[in-house]
């Protein structure tokens, strides 16, 4: 029998030859070979793990999790700037 599982983590960070993932919904890190990381993944970088008979086989890149990430941290930034800016209108409004 052929178990074959997906699991989804994000590249928490690399030491030595290894790379630490934090799994979605995982309390535990899980170590995992450089060797089986793509070679231009960075720290903070979502990764799919692909899992055969409790090995893991290969880890790929969520490019799509990465964008929806980088697109909600965005737009947070933007209502963040949105808001400074009329707090400075306003206080410049009562200074006048």
């Amino acid at each position: 029998m052929n178990d074959k599982m997906t699991l989804k983590g994000m590249i928490d960070r690399f030491e030595g030859d290894w790379a630490v993932i934090e799994l979605d919904g995982q309390t535990e890190a899980l170590n995992v070979s450089r060797k089986l990381i793509p070679k231009h993944t960075k720290e903070g970088d979502t990764v799919q793990l692909k899992v055969e008979d409790g090995q893991i086989v290969q880890v790929e890149i969520d490019a799509e999790a990465i964008q929806v990430a980088w697109k909600r941290i965005l737009n947070k930034l933007a209502r963040l700037r949105l808001r400074v800016c009329f707090r400075g209108a306003r206080l410049a409004l009562e200074e006048f």
